[in-house]
């Protein structure tokens, strides 16, 4: 009896493994580079939408003196990699995908591929990267120092300009420099540090909030 019991139980699971298992449609994924983040959204096969904000920084002092950085070199001491997950409302991510699909996101062409958006080069600017998986396409690009757009700022060449409205379409749905401050409200306090996407710089703050929980976030440490 207990034999029966248990080979139903492995098949209710497997089954449900297999055929209860939701795939992912379409996924966006884009990372800006005026903080470290990346911000993944995900249409699901039953029509249902997720999405995260992921930060990664960094914890501890770098470019400390020679004295902390022999110190940690001797005893093997590695900063810890904090990666923060921040939710994305489910309609939100719905709208934000569908502007996003209209304007283009899935079929813009690369820079690398355009003449007039590929011979113009930025000096240790950082870059926009775009990572698209459909069940169609599969495709990664990025831009060099592209802002989003407002009276200033417009970009002359027809190609960046597509690829800023995109950033600009982002930014609207999504208030990044606001996740971004939130976040140092749920670490403790101490000196944190990040990478700009050139990988030629390297910012450094000293957080003085205090830890506080919020709901629907999710940090580990590497």
């Amino acid at each position: 009896m207990n034999k029966s019991i248990c080979t139903l139980f492995l098949f209710l699971t497997n089954t449900y493994l297999i055929f209860g298992q939701v795939n992912k449609k379409r996924v966006y994924e884009i990372s800006v580079f005026n903080e470290p983040q990346t911000i993944e959204l995900i249409e699901y096969d039953n029509g249902k939408y997720s999405g995260n904000v992921i930060t990664k920084i960094s914890k501890g002092k770098r470019g400390a003196g020679w004295i902390d950085r022999t110190w940690k070199n001797i005893w093997n001491i590695k900063d810890k990699e904090i990666v923060d997950k921040n939710s994305i409302d489910q309609t939100v991510v719905k709208e934000l995908m569908a502007e996003l699909k209209d304007n283009g996101i899935e079929t813009i062409k690369k820079c690398s591929d355009d003449n007039e958006c590929n011979k113009h080069m930025f000096l240790d600017g950082g870059t926009v990267g775009f990572n698209i998986k459909t069940s169609e396409i599969e495709r990664e690009y990025w831009f060099e120092e592209i802002y989003p757009l407002n009276e200033k700022n417009k970009e002359k060449i027809y190609l960046r300009f597509k690829a800023q409205i995109l950033i600009t379409i982002l930014y609207k749905h999504i208030d990044l420099k606001q996740r971004f401050s939130d976040l140092f409200k749920r670490l403790p306090r101490g000196y944190y540090y990040w990478y700009l996407s050139s990988g030629n710089s390297i910012v450094m703050i000293k957080n003085r909030k205090r830890k506080k929980n919020m709901r629907n976030n999710c940090m580990y440490s590497k």
